[in-house]
């Protein structure tokens, strides 16, 4: 006689939502707030993305649904559908506006006038405080963005492939003008996403800017083998 299995029975989302992290705090637009109508839907996308961000938190991307999103958000779903088809090009969009968030802050970062370690440096000490901040868009642009729809994981590759170019200083700044290859930056963007993925998937976010130093010793490797080689061909 065969033996009774008792299956599994889906929970309500609600049920589901890790207890851990907290919805965020909603910024609510008062009735004739004085903002115009392009403030107010900029307003509405900001609010969507975060509630994108959060919900992803909860459920991850193959889960998460837009009545999540837009609960999360304080929006209706109407008001959702006035910005985006979807999930899979609101998740686009929240990325590619993370991206450039990011991109921003470590720019203003590095400046200009320094030498290429102090660059680095800064650089990275601004975008691992910024992914300390934001534990919910650092989830998603480093976590979600792999299980995201192909368009998204194209757009994360093209991420990497610019963050390689960014840890590319130009030859004139390295002893004999030699730069590393492609290949090298590359294996540096990766290992340096996948190292800040793992982080964020160990809920220590809010934990990156301690890594400050190991990373950075880790991105300067190559170009100190460059200096070590040029040393060795000058003493030649």
């Amino acid at each position: 006689m065969a033996r009774d299995v008792e299956l599994p029975t889906r929970q309500p989302r609600a049920s589901r939502r890790r207890p851990d992290v907290p919805p965020p705090q909603v910024e609510r637009i008062p009735p004739r707030s004085g903002l115009s109508r392009a403030e107010v839907r900029a307003n509405q996308r900001h609010r969507i993305f975060d509630g994108l961000a959060a919900a992803l938190a909860y459920h991850g991307y193959e889960d998460t649904k837009i009545t999540d999103v837009v609960e999360l958000a304080g929006l209706s779903r109407a008001t959702f559908y006035e910005h985006f088809q979807g999930k899979e090009p609101c998740f686009a969009a929240a990325y590619e506006d993370g991206v450039e968030r990011l991109s921003t802050v470590v720019e203003a970062a590095v400046g200009g006038g320094q030498g290429w370690e102090a660059r680095l440096s800064a650089g990275l000490n601004a975008g691992l405080e910024f992914l300390a901040a934001g534990p919910a868009l650092a989830h998603l642009l480093l976590v979600e963005s792999m299980a995201a729809a192909r368009p998204a994981r194209l757009e994360h590759e093209r991420s990497l492939a610019r963050l390689a170019e960014a840890l590319r200083p130009p030859a004139a700044e390295l002893p004999g003008g030699e730069a590393v290859s492609e290949e090298t930056a590359r294996l540096l963007a990766g290992g340096l996403a996948s190292h800040l993925a793992g982080r964020v998937l160990a809920d220590e976010a809010d934990r990156l800017p301690e890594d400050h130093d190991v990373l950075l010793q880790y991105l300067l490797a190559p170009y100190e083998a460059v200096a070590s080689r040029a040393a060795d061909e000058l003493r030649a």
